[in-house]
């Protein structure tokens, strides 16, 4: 079977290890892997969005916000899938209660949403920022998303996170990067089968930004200049991130 793009395994001493740390903000979100039907396209997923979301303005009574990410640079024979959406709120109990709210009365926008989707399943995660985005985010913005899967290398564990980040964090601020760093922890729905610990997502303002960002990872590493990282990640892909809904807490 292909592997999922945003779904992967996590030990419950793990997310201890990560809640013991109160300076870690810590969200919920809710990602589904999909397909366009045939004869269908994007500009279909978007009016039924569209939809959902005036329903949500209506309906849901926490701030829920999503985006939908597209390939930019995707193998499709590791990853079978035409767009991603990702839904995030402040916790998971505020996901479940927009998926609840949602099922008392949006039936008819969820039979629109199969007609034009095929989607492979649905999961929860936890979203772990690690580093702040220096812009604020924008309703409607085009973004680009890296993301990357990872594992801890051997020795290290979650206890080690919190420096590495700073380290890194150092290091970003320095060589100009305004973009933020996200890890998704899995949660229910995760098949139970991946070979990695987590998904590491990265913002960029542009295709160019994440190009020389690449560039100056081979030149850093040429000169000894780039910091130890505690992961081994595979291959990144880069998607286009479109902003579908901007609900955030005041």
């Amino acid at each position: 079977m292909k592997k999922i793009i945003l779904i992967l395994s996590i030990t419950f001493t793990g997310l201890t290890q990560i809640f013991a740390d109160d300076h870690i903000e810590i969200t919920g979100m809710v990602a589904m892997q999909c397909q366009i039907e045939e004869g269908k396209d994007m500009n279909d997923v978007m009016k039924v969005l569209d939809e959902w979301s005036e329903y949500g303005d209506e309906n849901f009574s926490e701030p829920f916000s999503a985006w939908i990410l597209t390939p930019v640079y995707m193998s499709t024979s590791d990853f079978d899938l035409d767009f991603v959406f990702l839904g995030f709120a402040d916790s998971l109990g505020a996901i479940g209660k927009a998926e609840d709210e949602f099922r008392k009365a949006g039936q008819k926008i969820g039979e629109k949403w199969e007609r034009v989707t095929n989607c492979s399943g649905q999961s929860l995660n936890f979203n772990v920022e690690a580093r702040t985005p220096k812009n604020e985010w924008v309703e409607g913005a085009v973004n680009y998303t890296s993301i990357e899967s990872c594992s801890l290398k051997e020795g290290k564990t979650n206890n080690d996170l919190k420096a590495n980040d700073e380290l890194w964090n150092n290091y970003l601020d320095e060589a100009g990067f305004e973009g933020g760093y996200w890890r998704w922890w899995p949660e229910t729905g995760s098949p139970t089968d991946n070979d990695f610990d987590y998904l590491l997502a990265v913002d960029f303002s542009s295709i160019e930004e994440y190009g020389n960002a690449r560039d100056n990872r081979i030149e850093s590493m040429m000169a000894g200049t780039r910091p130890e990282q505690i992961h081994d990640c595979n291959t990144p892909r880069l998607y286009e991130s479109t902003n579908v809904r901007l609900r955030l807490a005041e």
